[in-house]
């Protein structure tokens, strides 16, 4: 069976536009849905750091109230070594970076497979000296792979930053699940703090596990 339609319902909520200032989202409401994940694409560095957070209201001229999230997943990918000086694994956290300058931060060491985030969009090279924050050196092997993967982070204080320099063709998701909303709202909104020049984005939504059978399944804008 597709999944469109039937299981989950796919919301744009940004249109691909160059953004120079702040940026809000289209409002969803989730009253017909249980689980939210909202996507934002972006397709070159900004010239400055911008605040991402979530928005919930009870309707599309009232969505101004904080919302609350700790999680979030980011655009990953996946880098082999070898020639390692510790068997023990990198702590998740630790930097990773190449003689290259290629900076990567560390999800999981597999020892001898890292799944990396937060990328300074420097390109691993096959063979370079890599070095751990943590004190332990390796060899590249390769370069990398599996760069579609989505990685999870912790987030602080419901916001982080879509950040110059790594922020060049990447995809974040904030999954929002009903519970996580204040008693009475039921609309999201995602918001972008001050781009300063233009920066290419879109984001939408896919809406799932919905309170109501039928297709096509109930719109989410209003």
């Amino acid at each position: 069976m597709i999944g469109l339609n039937n299981k989950y319902a796919v919301v744009p909520i940004l249109f691909p536009v160059d953004n120079a200032g702040t940026v809000t989202s289209d409002v969803i409401n989730m009253k017909n849905y249980n689980q939210a994940e909202i996507y934002l694409m972006t397709a070159a560095a900004m010239t400055k750091t911008a605040a991402l957070t979530m928005h919930q209201g009870v309707s599309v001229s009232s969505c101004a109230t904080s919302l609350t999230f700790t999680l979030a997943y980011q655009t990953g990918f996946m880098l082999k070594y070898d020639g390692a000086s510790s068997a023990t694994p990198a702590a998740a956290g630790e930097t990773a970076t190449g003689a290259s300058t290629a900076v990567g931060t560390v999800y999981e060491d597999r020892n001898g497979a890292l799944v990396l985030y937060d990328w300074n969009s420097t390109a691993f090279v096959d063979n370079e000296v890599l070095t751990f924050s943590g004190g332990k050196t390796a060899v590249v092997d390769g370069i990398r792979y599996n760069e579609d993967i989505m990685v999870p982070f912790a987030v602080t204080s419901s916001t982080f930053n879509i950040t110059q320099v790594l922020d060049v063709n990447k995809v974040y998701m904030i999954p929002v699940n009903s519970s996580m909303l204040d008693d009475g709202m039921t609309c999201i909104e995602l918001n972008l703090a001050d781009c300063d020049s233009p920066t290419l984005l879109a984001a939408w939504a896919i809406l799932s596990e919905p309170r109501y059978s039928g297709t096509p399944m109930p719109t989410a804008i209003y």
